[in-house]
């Protein structure tokens, strides 16, 4: 029997969206023989609420484990677990993107999961590659919750309202321009897409169709005219109205849906995670969004698709629970019960058999089965995962800002692609 634990967005984010919250759970009338054990994850309010009615149904299957869950809104998550990490005050149970693994395992703040496989932590229920995923220099540190792959999310309804036929099932980055201006002329006050000069993602996607891999040990992969030749890319799409003003998408960093132009009725087009379609933009508009595949580079079929997990499970290397917390961990990722009561929030479970689970459930929404469609044909075409480096997070915000300063006119598209490679490879060589 399926039982779903419902918490309010009071009960998950207690004190505001800036302050942990934490709720503990448990079964009335069973005294709690260990623990705390602490269970810290991140996400928008939607997200808090389905994974702590899984971690809540645990607390009920062990009424002899004290289990704490502790929600903090994506954007107040990584200064919130870094200072705690650093304090000696983290969850037992941390939830870490792709990006921040490596830097906590390799300063030792992850317990290495290895030797917990196969008790409790079932490692044959992913696939290798997929387990792989969560390896820092060989060594297993993260459990991935579900695969995430890029994908294109588009308003289809605003197209029809446009009179614009349908987009091409795939095509390059000149083709995606043409259209996108072709959005503008429509209707002025709407634009092509979000403005993807910012996105560090989707310049690496470029290099990961070559096969070449946006990091390297301590530089980048990128020269200086490539970065210029993407800046100017964009610039150009500025200057036709096929993507957004630089004051437009200044408002969206990337995280904030609500805030970004897709959802605000101001283009079509938002390259995105195969999981945010569902969990982030479509709940924030009544308009009907679709996913398709992201242009490719000019003279390739394959816009560079790589995996990567929506976000993994590690083990705070502190833990006074470790053996509790793994096994607590191993459920709310494999188990069909747990993967039931999560469906695609994250999007497509990780493991086999709660991927199995999520595809048997009869009330699949549309939108969570445009996401399954679109990312089993892009895992079907994907590329090896190129490295994750540390420093990733500090070049990103480079990249964003150096796209703004051409967006505004501070600075021409040379310069700008000069102080990213210099100021990017420093970043990298001190992270």
């Amino acid at each position: 029997m399926n039982r779903r634990f419902n918490l309010s967005r009071r009960s998950v984010l207690l004190g505001g969206t800036a302050a942990l919250g934490a709720l503990a759970l448990g079964t009335t009338g069973a005294r709690a023989q260990t623990g705390p054990v602490r269970f810290g994850i991140f996400g928008n309010a939607e997200k808090l609420a389905i994974r702590g009615n899984s971690v809540a149904r645990y607390a009920e299957l062990h009424p002899e484990i004290n289990v704490v869950y502790e929600g903090v809104p994506s954007d107040a998550w990584p200064d919130k677990i870094a200072a705690m990490v650093a304090g000696g005050n983290a969850p037992d149970v941390i939830t870490l993107s792709s990006g921040d693994l490596e830097q906590y395992a390799t300063r030792e703040a992850l317990e290495p999961l290895d030797d917990l496989i196969p008790d409790p932590i079932r490692g044959d229920l992913f696939e290798t590659a997929v387990l792989d995923l969560g390896r820092v220099n060989g060594t297993l540190y993260g459990l991935p919750i579900a695969v995430s792959i890029q994908g294109m999310g588009y308003n289809q309804s605003a197209i029809e309202r446009l009179g614009l036929d349908a987009p091409p099932e795939s095509w390059n980055y000149d083709d995606f321009a043409l259209y996108c201006a072709e959005v503008h002329k429509a209707d002025s006050s709407m634009y092509g897409c979000h403005d993807g000069g910012a996105r560090l993602g989707d310049l690496g996607m470029t290099l990961v169709a070559q096969g070449r891999t946006l990091f390297t040990e301590n530089e980048l992969g990128v020269s200086v005219d490539e970065v210029a030749a993407w800046l100017e890319y964009w610039n150009k799409m500025r200057e036709t109205g096929a993507t957004v003003p630089p004051d437009l998408q200044a408002q969206f960093t990337g995280t904030e849906w609500p805030n970004s132009p897709l959802v605000r009725g101001r283009a079509i087009f938002a390259n995105m995670a195969s999981q945010d379609l569902a969990g982030g933009y479509q709940a924030l508009t009544t308009d009907t969004l679709g996913m398709m595949a992201p242009p490719a580079p000019v003279g390739s079929d394959n816009p560079g698709y790589f995996p990567r997990p929506t976000s993994s499970l590690t083990l705070n290397a502190r833990s006074n629970f470790k053996q509790e917390a793994a096994h607590l961990m191993d459920w709310f990722v494999s188990d069909p019960e747990s993967a039931s009561i999560l469906g695609l929030v994250s999007g497509p479970p990780a493991s086999r058999p709660a991927l199995e689970a999520v595809l048997a459930l009869e009330d699949i929404s549309e939108v969570d089965q445009k996401v399954l469609r679109h990312s089993q044909a892009a895992l079907a075409q994907a590329n090896p995962a190129p490295p994750v480096h540390r420093g990733e997070r500090a070049v990103n915000d480079l990249m964003r800002r150096v796209n703004e300063n051409v967006g505004f006119g501070a600075y021409g598209v040379q310069q700008a692609a000069e102080e990213f490679v210099n100021q990017g490879n420093a970043l990298l060589r001190r992270a």
